[in-house]
């Protein structure tokens, strides 16, 4: 059988390499008539599927590319850190860059994600079963749906590409750039299309398998869209944006049907309603301190009911990215644990148990610790969510600073994505996924080899998105969703408001790559002094004299001005494109560069 055809442009030919998937390639041309016999089996359709969820696997393989990573460290919530050599997560800090093509192994598998899902959309009708069709029609839509969204809210007006090529001509003409109606037109339709054709059943009863996207998932991501949209480009624009654009699935032009607030807000109450998705019963139970093999040795953990929920058995977790902790390609392994771990000179350090040695990125801007308590005395999410030297450690005087040149480091660390080792008589283990339990064969599996799910969506997001939608209507147990989530912490009913909303968010969302895009869409103003806070907090460099925080380069305000917080286009993307690929503005003078701390 012939392969599929190779494109001469590099945005699509990235689009069509499926890394790690050799069997995949060798399906017959898709540019021929024989396409008609693929997918032949369900076997086929549900590889046809597989391929598009490899993308957001291999989109991980350098983590520090990744929006996750760079929505947390653009965000209030923390610094650039890493060591002294780490230029490019301390420029996302600072919104400058580094080096042109930093986010280029982001860009790639994503549009590699898109092309892939327009590739089951053309093909998928061929399947028999009807639920099963419409369940992996919808999750193609859903997928290509939400690589648009990340990228577009990375870069903004970015290339489109909605159709395969039936030529090799075709191929070698780089996608026109979308306007942010038809980009969004494009995320609206497809959500609402997988909406519409996937099956509604309960999230652990998916007919294509466990933790595949759902329908539940579409409704979530729709209300995440329409609140970026309705509140970022309402400031942006100047003007009053109250619904989401859309386009005709068939010829991708912007039509005249919009969704608004009221379609949103049904989905979401379906979703509360039928999903079967749930508040895990702690907070702390969502994340690996609380795995069966660390926490029976780690102080903060050890004494809280209950183990770390699974991806089989948690019910708040919704969409999210799996990953194998003995995967054989790095590419299929969860790397964020190893890049946000804490910077250490040794594998095993009682002081600072049961932290496994990562490589010291986004460190937390010590504001956000301190100012906590003050936003919301006695929350259980203050210690669950971030570490403090001073407050955890054993013994604090011991505490290594500067470890291998930690850069920007505050003496507080996040919990929620971290490296977590453990004990094993006098050997202490990496990964606490090495034990049979875990998937692992006992012996260490060494770093990098983190099982955690990058949670994308979580059900905790779903009832906050609707108070603020509804302005606290009671939805669930008698609450509203804020209050629902607050009640799982223990926290007292509060009355409404869009400060009060902003504020749980602010806590029970923290260092999930979320905050960033949160503080974009309430508005510049917002924005500005919540970047502002990281000015003047404590820090230290490569282990030297406490000093503060300051802007670099043009500093905080002037760089988001010039930006609106979108990233600059991958130079080479920028090259290939022959003209098509304008670089964004606020990149393309030295004032954007990051060179070193100063």
């Amino acid at each position: 059988m012939k392969k599929i055809l190779k494109y001469t442009s590099a945005l699509v030919l990235a689009s069509l390499v499926f890394a790690g998937c050799e069997k995949f390639l060798t399906i017959e041309s898709h540019t021929e008539s024989n396409t008609s016999n693929y997918p032949a089996s369900e076997q086929d359709a549900m590889q046809l599927v597989t391929g598009i969820y490899a993308a957001l696997n291999q989109a991980s393989y350098e983590p520090s590319a990744h929006s996750f990573i760079a929505n947390m460290t653009m965000s209030d919530e923390c610094f650039g850190g890493g060591g002294q050599d780490d230029y490019e997560i301390q420029a996302y800090d600072h919104l400058l860059y580094f080096e042109p093509n930093a986010q280029l192994d982001f860009w790639e598998p994503y549009y590699a994600g898109i092309t892939r899902a327009n590739l089951a959309i053309a093909n998928l009708d061929k399947v028999q079963d009807e639920e099963l069709r419409n369940q992996l029609m919808g999750e193609a839509w859903f997928l290509r749906s939400y690589f648009l969204f990340d990228l577009t809210q990375q870069f903004g007006e970015i290339p489109l590409v909605n159709t395969i090529p039936n030529s090799v001509a075709e191929a070698s003409v780089y996608p026109a750039t979308g306007t942010i109606p038809q980009i969004y037109g494009n995320i609206t339709a497809g959500l609402k299309k997988a909406i519409e054709i996937m099956p509604s059943k309960k999230w652990n009863e998916c007919v294509s398998g466990l933790r595949h996207v759902t329908k539940w998932d579409a409704e979530a991501l729709l209300a995440r869209v329409y609140l970026f949209y309705t509140g970022f480009y309402s400031d942006k624009n100047g003007e009053n944006i109250t619904t989401l654009p859309m386009v005709d699935l068939e010829n991708f032009e912007v039509i005249n049907e919009t969704i608004g607030k009221d379609y949103v807000v049904s989905k979401l109450e379906d979703c509360i309603a039928n999903s079967g998705h749930a508040l895990a019963s702690d907070f702390r139970l969502q994340w690996p301190y609380m795995n069966i093999a660390t926490k029976p040795q780690y102080n903060y953990a050890k004494d809280i009911p209950g183990n770390w929920l699974t991806d089989d058995v948690n019910p708040e977790q919704m969409f999210g990215v799996s990953y194998s902790n003995v995967a054989e390609s790095s590419r299929n392994r969860n790397k964020f644990a190893q890049y946000l771990g804490v910077r250490k000179r040794s594998n095993y350090d009682v002081n600072a148990f049961p932290f496994s040695r990562g490589y010291g990125m986004a460190t937390v801007n010590p504001y956000v610790w301190d100012q906590w308590e003050i936003e919301e005395p006695g929350d259980i999410r203050k210690a669950a969510s971030i570490y403090s030297v001073n407050e955890e450690m054993a013994d604090p005087s011991k505490y290594s600073w500067g470890n291998d040149n930690q850069m920007e480091e505050s003496g507080y660390w996040q919990k929620k994505y971290q490296a977590y080792g453990f004990m094993q008589g006098s050997s202490f283990f990496y990964e606490f996924s090495s034990i049979p339990e875990y998937g692992g064969a006992g012996s260490d599996l060494g770093r990098g080899h983190s099982m955690q799910t990058l949670q994308v969506i979580r059900f905790a997001d779903v009832l906050l998105m609707h108070s603020e939608l509804t302005n606290g209507k009671v939805i669930l147990d008698g609450k509203s969703g804020m209050n629902a989530v607050r009640a799982r912490v223990g926290l007292a009913d509060k009355a409404y408001s869009i400060e009060a909303l902003r504020m749980e968010r602010k806590h029970e969302l923290a260092f999930e790559g979320i905050r960033w895009n949160d503080m974009r869409r309430y508005g510049k103003a917002y924005c500005l002094a919540a970047l502002k806070t990281q000015l003047n907090q404590p820090i230290r460099n490569a282990g030297g004299a406490w000093i503060v925080m300051k802007d670099q380069g043009a500093g905080y305000e002037a760089r988001y001005n010039a930006t609106w917080g979108f990233r600059p286009f991958p130079a080479s993307e920028i090259s290939l494109s022959n003209g098509v690929l304008k670089q964004n503005a606020g990149w393309t003078d030295s004032s954007a560069q990051y060179t070193n701390w100063k």
